[in-house]
């Protein structure tokens, strides 16, 4: 198999990991899943895996969901079921202020495949992403892979480009208690319109530097269908570049409304994946998030840190602009980010004069 002859005899166990079952979380956000869902069809047809789920982080772009923050599991109707994960199926959907209702894309996905998808809230911040993965490896599965495409996983935390860092280093800490049977994976390298392409690609390099690049895998054009069926109906931008890449797109595009530009290379249908130690070793949010129990721990860590994340930006939002869908076309992304980190280093300037702590951006 393609896997077993990128990777090499002397990784032949984790391999075998895999094929004993794999569950597959889109840890950047809610659009993340698609990616999820086709590499689960990549593992099974190839590698001979044998049963993957995709695990949606419930936290969609403002553009679907024009309210700050991840998914509430209690805003969350029709769950297939309500445990330690939330299982979502065709007819879940979730109602927002006093009657905005959208469905995630994990539903819409499970409508389209006929599968339920485990889902993972946020309000308990890594430990919640913990628990989930539990119930999932006590269900049958061995491993667990965080798949992001794009690659921001891989971010310092303080790269003028990057946007979002938070879902990520939650997911990236949660695998901090499950290292001997986890791997990160980075799809479409610089595809979100974050981190660039070649920047990416150093980080990966970083870590191979450290022994921590693990081997790679390609999305083949067998598997078009698969994203045509899923594309038709959902809005991701950085999960489609690897179908467009596929199609023969190649060069730069404009995604997020123009606001920011990809590059889509033969390098956008390529997957690494990497030792979650050895990423977490680099990356100093992830290291303050492992124990973190809420939402507001980890937006702590990321203002002591001074890193600005989707969340303060999408609080920040709210404040600014209110919340629902006449909020949409109004935004200034670039402003709000810079009004973010500016209350950010003005916080550092304070702490360092007085000695105290972050009270938090508000």
């Amino acid at each position: 198999m393609f896997l077993s002859m990128v990777l090499g005899c002397s990784e032949l166990n984790i391999i075998n990991m895999l094929r004993r079952g794999v569950i597959v979380i889109g840890a950047g956000g809610a659009g993340d899943v698609v990616s999820a869902y086709v590499m689960c069809e990549v593992l099974k047809s190839l590698v001979n895996v044998r049963k993957c789920v995709p695990v949606a982080i419930l936290w969609e772009r403002w553009i679907l969901d024009p309210y700050p923050g991840p998914i509430p599991r209690c805003l969350i109707r029709n769950a297939v079921r309500n445990s330690a994960c939330v299982y979502v199926g065709g007819n879940t959907y979730v109602v927002r202020g006093l009657d905005y209702r959208f469905r995630p894309q994990a539903s819409i996905i499970a409508e389209l495949s006929g599968i339920t998808i485990p889902g993972i809230t946020l309000e308990q911040g890594v430990q919640g992403i913990v628990k989930c993965v539990e119930e999932l490896l006590n269900e049958g599965f061995d491993s667990v892979i965080a798949l992001d495409v794009g690659g921001d996983i891989l971010a310092y935390g303080y790269e003028e480009s990057l946007w979002s860092p938070l879902a990520d280093s939650l997911t990236l800490a949660a695998l901090h208690y499950f290292s001997n049977r986890a791997l990160v994976a980075i799809l479409a390298p610089g595809a979100d319109g974050e981190l660039d392409h070649d920047y990416v690609i150093k980080r990966i390099a970083d870590v191979g530097s450290e022994g921590g690049l693990v081997g790679a895998l390609g999305i083949w054009r067998d598997f078009m269908n698969i994203y045509e069926k899923l594309l038709r109906r959902l809005p991701t931008e950085a999960s489609r570049a690897p179908y467009l890449a596929l199609k023969g797109v190649m060069g730069e595009l404009s995604i997020r409304s123009g606001s920011r530009r990809i590059r889509i290379t033969p390098n956008t249908i390529v997957t690494y994946f990497l030792d979650p130690q050895k990423v977490i070793k680099q990356q100093p949010l992830p290291q303050r998030l492992i124990n973190t129990k809420s939402l507001a721990e980890a937006m702590r860590a990321s203002e002591e840190l001074g890193i600005p994340t989707e969340l303060h930006l999408e609080i920040e939002i709210a404040k600014t602009y209110g919340c629902g869908p006449h909020t949409i076309s109004k935004i200034d992304w670039r402003k709000i980010k810079e009004r973010i980190k500016t209350k950010l280093k003005n916080t550092k300037k304070q702490e360092t004069r007085t000695g105290g702590q972050s009270s938090g951006v508000g």
